[in-house]
């Protein structure tokens, strides 16, 4: 079942809120954003609006992603991981935040700590595919 409009802007929301949480986008966070809307069926103006804007937009809530699937929150997880550690640092903000999304989603911790992991045992974390292209 294809993902909705809905589901679809909750998802790119997420990963906004996420590359804010440690107040810096590095242009590979930046350039894989940019990537994941376009697979998301967003106009790339728009998304690099909302990326360029993204540090002095005080209108993005921050409550954690909520989807109507769990597949669809892996799926979040697993590209917001891999955009968490695009720039090689993991910062503290970025982890708490993506583990109240992992527990509001109803994901166990374990689940996201082996998520966590298996992330950061890739050599390059530019060679995963991106998770949400399953769904779509």
């Amino acid at each position: 079942m294809p993902l909705s409009q809905l589901e679809r802007s909750k998802y790119y929301r997420g990963l906004l809120v996420l590359a804010g949480r440690d107040r810096v986008i590095d242009r590979r966070e930046r350039e894989l954003m940019l990537q994941i809307g376009g697979l998301l069926d967003f106009d790339r103006r728009f998304c690099e609006a909302a990326v360029d804007d993204l540090l002095r937009n005080s209108h993005i809530k921050t409550k954690p992603a909520v989807f109507s699937d769990l597949s669809t929150a892996e799926c979040f997880l697993l590209d917001a991981i891999r955009l968490a550690t695009v720039d090689r640092e993991f910062h503290p903000n970025e982890l708490a935040w993506l583990r109240s999304v992992a527990e509001a989603n109803g994901l166990s911790i374990e689940w996201f700590d082996d998520a966590v992991r298996r992330a950061e045992e890739k050599e390059k974390p530019g060679q995963s595919t991106i998770a949400i292209q399953k769904l779509l």
